[in-house]
């Protein structure tokens, strides 16, 4: 795709401005080299950014970064081929039923959003349909995209609406009978759905104006977005969650586990690390940042779960081999392959338990044309690693509780769902004590929501986990500090 960028402008405000996404998972900082455009005709001077995180062979060949470029005159650019786009669940393609009732779930995540047409006579989802969240465009962690709201909360509205509409569309809804919409997310996902001032949600005491329990109509959430879904004004429900950083996405992660017994631990592993530790009498909370790595965000090659994603990496008779979402070629990787990665480098000497290249002269980890980890990736990947782990260690022990009295490490979250658990235990993201109970569910949160659609029971089990929730700010604790630290290398455990 090319476009011609006008004069005095700067090319990533300008394809925002035109409703173009490409990804800025640093807010426009110009570190995490994912909004490249290429320079066909005319001229885009070199930046101090450019020379940093471009190699020389690519900013000759026209390479830039959009977040730093400015226009001096006309410019004809080149967009990337775009790696984000719709993903169709290939387990749910059934032929929805006309004479049933039907309802619509929805998961709001920070790096994809995902949404279900739910039978309700048949309490079952008919299709699902991901999208990698627009609104990325003004960074691919939360806090980031919360300080960009106090300039753009209108287009950041804007973006996730759009998104929405575009979702429900794919979900072809014609001719169906669609009563009703619930909505699972976090507290942040909500503030930015509603237009609503996100101050407290990025500075102590850290105060939302919501946690989610709103009901209202879809017409009223979409704004002009709502006349192209082609549904009936039908009312929208927001799951409750409990604090600003455990949000209505963990709730009802949560309150859709009715197969788990208790005590079990609680990890929804995304951008942010959101952890419970679950017995008969509470439920104990946290909050960790892992940062986008995991989910694929901030990597070399990274990108989020959908088609041409390299999903899992792995040996085999002494060579590498990898599946992947969808067909060839492979475009990047997503976050479970990229453990799967770090995985495979330490057990094969490529690594140190530091994350350290054991040969100096090596750049990088290459598992196919294009795709690749490299040193910095590692230090993102460790980082985000100790933070989940140290996040269930403190939760764990807080709760009283040692690994002996889990019965389930329930792993959920859209990483989870192609995550490899013993690559997870290998690199010590997980206990390997808790290997053999640990269950990868995927993406619970929108689970919770198509079960609220269809199951009265969801809201006593959602108001329990409520009312019995107890917080721990991990952020201000020194146990998780230094734990944090201590896990930030290797180690590689025994599976």
């Amino acid at each position: 795709m090319q476009l011609v960028i006008p004069k005095g402008v700067n090319v990533l405000d300008y394809l925002k401005d035109k409703g173009v996404f490409i990804p800025a998972y640093c807010g426009g900082s110009g570190v995490c080299g994912k909004c490249l455009v290429r320079v066909v005709a005319g001229s885009l001077d070199i930046t101090v950014n450019d020379r940093f995180v471009l190699s020389a062979d690519e900013l000759d060949k026209g390479y830039r970064l959009a977040c730093k470029a400015y226009t001096s005159s006309p410019v004809r650019i080149e967009l990337p081929e775009q790696t984000l786009c719709f993903q169709t669940s290939e387990d749910m393609q059934d032929t929805a039923d006309s004479t049933h009732t039907f309802g619509i779930a929805l998961d709001i995540g920070t790096t994809t959003l995902a949404v279900s047409l739910v039978d309700i006579t048949d309490k079952r989802p008919v299709r699902t349909v991901t999208l990698a969240n627009s609104q990325a465009l003004f960074g691919a962690d939360v806090i980031t995209r919360l300080s960009a709201a106090s300039e753009h909360s209108h287009r950041l509205y804007d973006l996730i609406c759009n998104d929405i509409s575009s979702l429900i569309g794919k979900l072809d809804c014609t001719g169906l009978d669609v009563i009703k919409m619930a909505i699972a997310g976090n507290t942040a996902m909500y503030h930015l759905l509603l237009r609503l001032d996100c101050t407290g949600l990025v500075k102590a005491p850290f105060s939302p104006m919501t946690t989610g329990g709103e009901t209202l109509p879809l017409s009223q959430l979409l704004g002009r977005h709502f006349k192209t879904t082609g549904l009936n004004d039908i009312s929208v429900y927001l799951i409750k969650g409990i604090s600003a950083f455990v949000g209505g996405d963990i709730t009802s992660g949560l309150a859709s586990l009715t197969d788990i017994k208790p005590p079990y631990l609680f990890a929804d592993i995304g951008t942010n690390g959101e952890i419970a530790a679950v017995t008969d009498k509470r439920v104990l909370c946290s909050s960790t940042a892992a940062g986008p790595a995991l989910e694929g965000g901030e990597l070399s090659c990274g990108m989020g779960g959908v088609d041409g994603a390299v999903s899992r990496i792995f040996m085999r008779d002494d060579k590498l081999h990898f599946d992947m979402i969808g067909t060839p070629p492979a475009k990047g990787l997503c976050g479970s392959a990229a453990v799967d990665a770090l995985s495979v480098m330490s057990r094969c000497g490529i690594i140190d338990a530091t994350g350290a290249f054991t040969d100096a002269d090596r750049q990088r980890f290459e598992i196919t044309d294009n795709v690749f980890v490299t040193q910095d990736d590692v230090r993102k990947l460790q980082l985000a690693k100790s933070a989940i782990r140290s996040g269930l260690d403190i939760t764990l022990a807080r709760a009283g509780l040692g690994y002996s009295d889990v019965s389930t490490l329930v792993i959920a979250g859209g990483f989870g769902y192609y995550l490899d658990l013993d690559s997870a235990a290998g690199i010590g993201l997980i206990p390997s004590e808790l290997l053999k109970s640990a269950k990868a569910l995927g993406n619970t949160s929108l689970r919770g929501a198509q079960r609220s659609l269809y199951d009265d029971e969801f809201f006593n089990r959602l108001e329990w986990i409520i009312q019995n929730a107890a917080l721990i700010a991990l952020h201000d604790d020194t146990d998780f500090k230094n734990s944090f630290i201590s896990n930030i290398d290797l180690h590689t455990e025994e599976v």
